[in-house]
């Protein structure tokens, strides 16, 4: 009996195993505090197309450290609402119990449900849960609005003129922070 539980294991831990070393791998490459709150490196753009430009920059250089800083803020305000966590909190036990915990196929009448059905449905729910029957979605809203406010402050006057000498990451797109470490390499940027 004690087999069966290592191997049913064995594939969550490895699931999670992966999940620990990709975000072991993005957040190395959030960028030091001392640079983002460099008070030297603040200046009033001199017109809205200059302050764009730096947005641009700064929303590349600075990508794991606004998205950090996003989740921060949407995980403060969902503290701050017991009903919302609550509520998300149901959620993911809907969730996990629908993929995790049932062992046996999920049927509707004498008809099995697809995972493309089960996840269509379980999203459908989700979203009428979240964004309708409570007031987690006013909360999750008003978090990435605050989130997004402080990003562009921040990004909008923030001068990138020494920021981009030595990262070479920024031509592979916004989303390349996501890509696996090459062989040989360990942790972000030096």
């Amino acid at each position: 009996m004690a087999e069966v539980t290592q191997t049913t294991g064995s594939p969550f831990m490895a699931a999670l195993g992966k999940i620990k070393e990709t975000t072991m791998h993005v957040v190395g490459q959030r960028k030091p505090m001392s640079e983002i709150l460099d008070r030297t490196a603040y200046q009033r753009p001199a017109s809205f197309s200059e302050a764009t430009g730096r947005m641009q920059k700064n929303l590349n250089y600075f990508k794991i450290n606004y998205i950090l800083f996003t989740a921060v803020v949407l995980a403060a305000f969902i503290m701050y609402h017991p009903s919302s966590l609550v509520m998300l909190g149901a959620i993911s036990a809907a969730w996990g119990y629908v993929y995790m915990v049932r062992t046996e196929p999920l049927k509707i009448g004498e008809r099995p449900v697809s995972d493309r059905e089960k996840f269509l449905g379980m999203s459908g729910a989700s979203i009428l849960a979240v964004f309708f029957m409570s007031s987690a979605g006013s909360v999750m809203l008003s978090a990435m609005g605050v989130a997004l406010l402080c990003i562009g402050a921040h990004s909008a006057v923030r001068v990138p003129d020494d920021l981009f000498i030595d990262d070479s990451a920024n031509e592979n797109g916004f989303f390349s922070f996501l890509q696996p470490p090459r062989p040989g390499l360990t942790g972000g940027p030096a």
